[in-house]
């Protein structure tokens, strides 16, 4: 996951020469930010070349805002929504009323994945109770800062990278009603929301799909598979990149098997086993060198 290496750079992508934010504070690969806007001031947001170092980057304003999108359609929103800033649009925003706004900057190469079983959502996502739980932990990271540690980055970093994933699952546009495969591949959305959750399991997802857990399995059984071997699989992948990333070498195997999902580093071993896969330990030793 590659991010922030020139701050400076990364507030160009708003359009002006040069954007001093209020604060700025990076984590790892993430980077949160206060700006403070006057009346009528613009940001233009360009499409970015797709050369695997695009950001993506999720806008909460305190003041009114005027947002125009590539249909041109300008759309005013209030305070407290939030503006998805999708690397591959060109988008348009315009304070109405002097005050501030906070963005949580993300590589896209961790978000892109919202795109494997839906479309993306537009730049206006309303209010809900994620994004409010965002704005709350930027709102902290932004005015309470403490001294950072490797750990501590890594779980701020991990912490706004799931929270900025799953408003944009919860507000990208739902499948066609009937289509083939909608059903699927929103349960597989949420399995990659929701995996880092050592707590939830099948039974949780069927409550997030309405659905019983018998109606969940017959779901993933007719595509030859089983809601447990998916998550399971998708917790194991997690696992991987955290020990496939040498800035995550602090983290012991017990906490990067708490940070993938797993209930200990025991079930991660079995895990990584029914995977075929050597042990964690033998992995993370090729992995590193």
């Amino acid at each position: 996951m590659g991010i922030v290496k020139d701050v400076a750079a990364v507030m160009r992508l708003l359009g002006t020469e040069r954007e001093n934010p209020l604060v700025a504070r990076r984590y790892r690969g993430v980077l949160a930010t206060q700006h403070a806007l006057s009346t009528r001031a613009e940001w233009r947001w360009s499409a970015q070349a797709a050369d695997g170092d695009e950001v993506a980057m999720l806008l909460i304003a305190a003041v009114p805002l005027q947002v125009t999108g590539g249909d041109g359609v300008p759309i005013e929103v209030a305070p407290g929504t939030l503006c998805f800033l999708h690397p591959n649009r060109t988008v348009k925003i315009e304070a109405i009323a002097a005050g501030t706004v906070m963005c949580a900057w993300a590589p896209w190469d961790a978000l892109d994945e919202i795109e494997s079983g839906m479309r993306a959502p537009g730049e206006v996502i309303p209010a809900s109770i994620i994004g409010r739980g965002l704005q709350a932990f930027l709102t902290s990271l932004l005015t309470q800062h403490s001294e950072p540690t490797v750990y501590t980055d890594y779980l701020v970093e991990r912490l706004i990278v799931e929270m900025v994933f799953s408003v944009l699952v919860e507000a990208a546009p739902r499948p066609v009603e009937g289509r083939k495969g909608s059903d699927i591949d929103r349960a597989r959305s949420l399995m990659l929301v929701r995996r880092a959750e050592r707590d939830f399991g099948v039974a949780a997802l069927a409550r997030d799909m309405h659905l019983s857990v018998r109606q969940l399995q017959r779901m993933f059984a007719a595509e030859n598979s089983t809601p447990a071997e998916e998550l399971r699989r998708t917790r194991v992948e997690l696992a991987r990149e955290l020990m496939r990333d040498a800035d995550y070498a602090p983290l012991g195997i017990s906490e990067i098997a708490e940070h993938a999902g797993f209930s200990d580093a025991a079930g991660m071993r079995r895990a990584f086993a029914l995977s075929g896969l050597p042990s964690p330990r033998v992995l993370r030793r090729s992995a590193l060198g």
